[in-house]
């Protein structure tokens, strides 16, 4: 029996293959572009708004690991009709480089309501938002600790921040790192000038059951800093919608990488586009490494 074992699987092979079927050929429609917002608050100055375009999963991209300068421009929202809403009244932004419109004269006031409005001219491409300033919060105390060992340097961040226990709230706790600009990227920051400033992975999303009898003492290490450094930490006071839209969005790696694969539909206060549209008003520290 034994020798008939390796005939007998080729003919079961051979009938298996021969009830295959044949391929079909498919065609998809790409997906539509959409505008995606982000937006950010510079205290006492400003506020930038960061347009771009969404892709289709079809459309062959670049891996994060070689964007280029005219990679990001094909997805850069450029000389578009931008403008924020408040208080009966409008302001225009002005668009500084392709995908960064600013303006200087939106006036920043706790509770109110904003309301963005975007169209590019070129493409007909439309999107608007709205969203809610809450007041400010500052850090009880924050400061760097580097712990100099035989092999290594830790570098880390202790803070102390108080919660207000008579409200449901949500915060962002970000580490920004000064690096060598790349030409490539799309920075909405000012800490350091544009392209300069890198938010880093161990950004801290809380909430009040963070909080301890209303106060979190916390202490959280920094990897890939060194001593030699200049870092910016900031905490703002967001709202829901925009703590879960960063929940889900800090799963994915950054910008690029949502720039640079399958677009994720991540919770969004966006209509008929993606994103964020926050005005969320940040206190923030900076430190020079090289000091401690």
């Amino acid at each position: 029996m034994k020798k008939f074992i390796l005939p007998g699987c080729i003919v079961i092979l051979l009938l298996i293959s021969g009830c295959t079927p044949k391929g079909i050929d498919i065609e998809v429609e790409p997906a539509e572009s959409k505008i995606v917002v982000a937006s950010q608050i510079i205290p006492q100055k400003s506020i930038i708004v960061s347009l771009t375009k969404s892709f289709s999963p079809l459309e062959p991209i670049a891996t994060s690991e070689n964007v280029t300068s005219d990679l990001l421009n094909k997805f850069l929202v450029t000389n578009a009709f931008v403008t924020v809403s408040y208080n009966n009244q409008t302001d225009t932004l002005n668009m500084l480089v392709p995908g960064i419109y600013l303006s200087n004269s939106t006036l920043l006031t706790n509770y109110n309501t904003y309301t963005l409005n975007v169209t590019e001219p070129s493409t007909g491409l439309y999107a608007s938002a709205v969203t809610t300033m809450l007041p400010k919060v500052e850090f009880d105390t924050v400061y760097p600790i580097v712990t100099k060992n035989p092999n290594d340097t830790v570098i880390s961040i202790k803070y102390i921040l108080t919660d207000n226990p008579a409200e449901e709230n949500f915060y962002v706790v970000n580490y920004i790192l000064k690096q060598v600009s790349t030409g490539a990227n799309l920075d909405i920051s000012s800490y350091f000038g544009n392209g300069t400033n890198k938010i880093l992975s161990s950004s801290e999303l809380l909430n009040d059951a963070s909080f301890t009898n209303n106060v979190l003492e916390h202490e959280a290490i920094l990897e890939k800093v060194k001593p030699t450094d200049s870092i910016a930490v900031e905490v703002a006071n967001i709202t829901k919608g925009y703590y879960e839209f960063l929940t889900a969005a800090k799963r994915t790696g950054g910008l690029i990488t949502q720039l640079t694969s399958e677009p994720i539909h991540f919770p969004t206060n966006v209509q008929n586009g993606y994103g964020y549209f926050n005005a969320y008003y940040p206190h923030a520290k900076k430190f020079s490494l090289s000091d401690y």
